[in-house]
């Protein structure tokens, strides 16, 4: 082939498939117990956590190397990134406050998420092999500015996200943290009263509850008897952590606790989120959801929530006694 026709037969190549995406930008956070990897492209994203030199827990898609450079735009639509990103709550009150996108103000829209929120870039203002802290600029959909800062403090990590108003008149949100693991990986969310504390919604034609083992035993996780799901509860929890079972590994959240009276009356402290097809739970979503509380921020002032991320190794398997004996062994349930 002439070399004027190989140049045309590469250059239709790249027509043909489209723009070549360069990958985020990715930062890590490593000690002997911990990995934790994070882009402050795509909303100030996490993209991994472990224990050290264990799998990746986090469930990535693929826009993340597919469309690292997204459009950002009042009318865009979600991106599904996944990892784990922060979003503001209530869920309702997302396209409420804002003229930028007025059908969507009008129709009381609850999705997609605020892209000014979850794609924009952020600023990454400090980095070393165990602490980070980046800033996003204001969304002029919900007044907010975010700072989030990182930790590796021994075996946990700390996450602190501070939302500054930015507007001149008071704006009303929580902080809403949200992680997205495989629709397999087994939870353990501690729940007192399993009629006033849990809230189960179906978003699918399929119908999803409780698994009534889990609950024998004083937690919630969803039942994976159906083929299919797409379900939302909402909980208020017993106390202020949950496990995560994957990969030979327990994933911990722990939280401040919060009264009721704290968090919006539509959300829950916590909140899962499930969604799979076609009994395919490893291609499947499991969304592990906390909210801080609901406040209402005067110009200028700011509120803060924190989240401790834990994982351990397990060699324990499905089984739930030995997910049991686990958190017990960690401290997280009486010795019997």
């Amino acid at each position: 082939m002439h070399t004027t026709g190989l140049k045309r037969w590469l250059l239709l190549g790249l027509l043909a498939t489209g723009p070549a995406w360069a990958a985020p930008q990715t930062f890590q956070l490593k000690n002997d117990k911990l990995q934790f990897s994070f882009t402050p492209e795509l909303g100030g994203r996490g993209l991994s956590f472990s224990a050290a030199g264990q799998p990746n827990l986090l469930k990535i898609g693929a826009a993340v190397e597919e469309q690292s450079q997204p459009h950002i735009s009042a009318d865009g639509d979600n991106i599904p990134y996944l990892g784990h990103i922060v979003w503001l709550g209530p869920q309702k009150a997302w396209w409420r406050s804002q003229s930028l996108n007025t059908a969507r103000r009008d129709a009381s829209a609850d999705w997609p998420p605020d892209p000014f929120t979850v794609l924009a870039s952020n600023t990454l203002t400090e980095h070393s092999t165990t602490e980070a802290d980046m800033v996003a600029p204001a969304s002029p959909i919900t007044g907010l500015s975010l700072r989030k800062h990182f930790a590796l403090e021994g075996d946990k990590l700390v996450q602190r996200v501070t939302a500054t108003n930015e507007r001149d008149t008071p704006v009303s949100w929580d902080l809403w943290f949200n992680t997205r693991v495989a629709a397999d990986t087994r939870v353990y969310v501690p729940v007192e009263n399993f009629n006033g504390d849990l809230r189960i919604v179906q978003m699918g034609d399929a119908t999803t509850q409780a698994d009534s083992d889990v609950q024998a035993q004083g937690f919630f996780d969803f039942s994976r008897a159906r083929a299919n799901s797409k379900t939302k509860a909402y909980i208020q929890p017993a106390a202020g952590w949950f496990a995560a079972f994957n990969k030979g590994q327990v994933f911990i959240i722990e939280f401040p606790l919060q009264p009721r009276a704290a968090i919006h009356p539509d959300q829950g402290q916590v909140e899962m989120y499930m969604e799979y097809a076609d009994g395919k739970m490893n291609d499947g979503l499991l969304e592990l959801e906390v909210h801080a509380p609901f406040k209402t921020l005067a110009p200028g002032e700011s509120m803060t929530a924190t989240e401790n991320w834990k994982a351990f190794a397990f060699r324990g398997g499905d089984s739930r006694s030995a997910q049991i004996h686990k958190l017990r062994e960690l401290g997280y349930l009486p010795v019997k």
